[in-house]
């Protein structure tokens, strides 16, 4: 599965090293809270996007979930089949942002795709961005060993 990045953050690898030398436990906290900040601030963002969608809105917006990662991240799509023809809210999630499908579509001109950008309207990131600086704060003066 590919991994879209929305934000890149310098020195953010190496942050997450270190992060993760402090212990399971402290990694299981900053997992706790970043959840806490992607169902705050990224899915009601990317819901709110994805409603704008033609037709396939709704599917798409249903299908957004946050994820237990150690940043803030959501999940997009299912691969179950929910609309007649056979596709998944996993299969309409690119086609329906770029425009672009895959397959025979694209070389017969039947695509049936407008592009929208969707996944790129989504507007969470300057409170998101805080709220997880002061989560691996909180958790790197809890649990850094002196």
């Amino acid at each position: 599965m590919a991994k879209q990045v929305d934000l890149y953050i310098e020195g953010l690898n190496p942050l997450l090293r270190d992060l993760g030398k402090l212990g399971k436990i402290a990694t299981k906290e900053l997992r706790a809270s970043s959840r806490v900040i992607a169902d705050r601030h990224m899915v009601p963002a990317y819901k709110k996007a994805a409603k704008k969608v033609p037709t396939w809105g709704g599917y798409l917006a249903d299908s957004i979930r946050s994820r237990n990662d150690r940043l803030p991240s959501i999940k997009i799509g299912f691969q179950k089949k929910v609309l007649t023809g056979g596709a998944s809210t996993n299969m309409l999630r690119y086609p329906s942002s770029t425009g672009k499908g895959g397959g025979s579509a694209e070389l017969t001109g039947t695509d049936p795709f407008e592009r929208t950008n969707w996944l790129q309207k989504a507007d969470y990131w300057p409170e998101a961005i805080d709220e997880w600086s002061e989560a691996v704060d909180r958790v790197v003066k809890k649990w850094a060993v002196i």
